[in-house]
């Protein structure tokens, strides 16, 4: 027995034990948020989705009874009906690939890649669907993650989880003129850290305070709604781009957020990966509170 206190074997669970005490101490609370929203986040209802759509990463409103939907592995869209749950149709338009967001313009569907490749869909419903591939000067390295229309400008916005490399202080949102077919490269907004809104979040955070999984431009409002999955947080601005509310998310209803999407009434639907939980699309309400915000604790 004495000989294996003295052996290799011991010596090397040792050091892991000691390894990832550190790491749990060290790192356990780094992600930690308290906040406490000016806002009731309420779930008016919910749809769990079928199992071929559990890595549901973008979903845009056809109208208000149908939802087109696209996952991050297959160049399909599901049109999802709300009324009776289910997939009524599926659009095979591409190959395998990491497919993040979906933008409805009239009769087209617009389908992003991570690496910014855009996908126009035309007639996407009818059975002679055409397909034109938009390339630009994006890369993987800025994880392209949101994709919605700006009807008010005629153009596409594309949200960007990373910069390239990582560099600068910020997150980018990049223009897709429509008319012309372009994308703009200067970025139509840069997300900063040291944004004001984000006053309340660990100044240390850099990179990781807000990680786009989409965007989206309210019907009626013109605002613009940010979704972080990682950290759950809705981020709303106002058409001239200033932030007027950060929202973070219960991690427990929102699993991990990746799109979401307006009807023609303004009505907000998120959906959610699936997780320990089923994939799912929640129809949500954003409710002024009576009373003075709940504090709670987020955790990575």
């Amino acid at each position: 027995m004495n000989s294996y206190f003295k052996s290799p074997p011991f010596f090397i669970t040792l050091i892991i034990m000691a390894f990832v005490t550190f790491m749990y101490f060290n790192f356990k609370d780094k992600y930690v948020t308290n906040y406490d929203n000016p806002l009731e986040v309420v779930i008016k209802k919910k749809w769990e989705l079928p199992n071929i759509l559990e890595e549901v990463s973008g979903i845009a409103h056809i109208d208000d009874q149908r939802v087109a939907c696209v996952q991050d592995e297959e160049g399909k869209i599901f049109i999802y009906n709300l009324e009776t749950k289910s997939i009524e149709k599926t659009v095979n338009f591409g190959e395998q690939g990491d497919y993040e967001g979906i933008s409805i313009v009239g009769t087209n569907a617009f389908v992003v890649k991570s690496n910014g490749t855009l996908y126009e869909v035309k007639n996407f419903i009818k059975p002679d669907f055409k397909v034109i591939t938009h390339n630009n000067f994006l890369t993987k390295d800025f994880d392209v993650e949101g994709l919605c229309y700006d009807k008010k400008n005629n153009r596409l916005l594309l949200a960007c989880k990373e910069n390239e490399d990582h560099r600068g202080n910020f997150k980018s949102v990049y223009a897709f003129n429509l008319p012309t077919k372009e994308l703009l490269k200067t970025p139509v907004f840069k997300l900063m850290y040291d944004n004001p809104v984000f006053q309340d979040f660990d100044d240390d955070r850099d990179e990781k305070l807000f990680r786009t999984s989409e965007i989206k431009v309210h019907p009626t409002t013109n605002d613009i709604y940010m979704l972080d999955g990682v950290i759950p947080k809705i981020l709303i601005l106002n058409d001239k781009w200033e932030a007027q509310k950060l929202l973070v998310l219960d991690p427990d209803t929102f699993q991990q957020p990746e799109g979401l999407s307006f009807d023609s009434n303004g009505k907000m639907f998120i959906s959610n990966e699936g997780d320990l939980q089923s994939a799912n699309i929640l129809q949500v309400s954003l409710n002024e509170k009576n009373t003075g915000g709940t504090k709670k604790k987020v955790k990575n």
